[in-house]
């Protein structure tokens, strides 16, 4: 199974990166040629996945079964202002 792929040269991908970028994601690998002779191959990489939200706790859960009061604007503002230290 041969991947087709497409050369570029190091002056390819200093003037026209967004070109160079975009022919990678449409073909999956192409080769850059330095002026030396070497070949180097890029890749894109997949996306990474965010993870499910259910990993995080729910603190609106907890604050609801200990039966707290949600905190007024006021109060929030006095907390903001004593984690600055101010």
């Amino acid at each position: 199974m041969s991947q087709s792929t497409t050369d570029f040269t190091v002056r390819d991908l200093n003037r026209q990166l967004a070109k160079v970028l975009e022919a990678c994601d449409r073909l999956g690998l192409i080769r850059i040629r330095s002026r030396k002779g070497t070949t180097y191959e890029l890749r894109p990489e997949p996306p990474p996945t965010e993870g499910p939200k259910a990993e995080y706790p729910d603190f609106a859960a907890r604050r609801r079964a200990l039966k707290m009061p949600m905190m007024t604007k006021a109060q929030s503002e006095q907390l903001d202002k004593l984690i600055a230290g101010e």
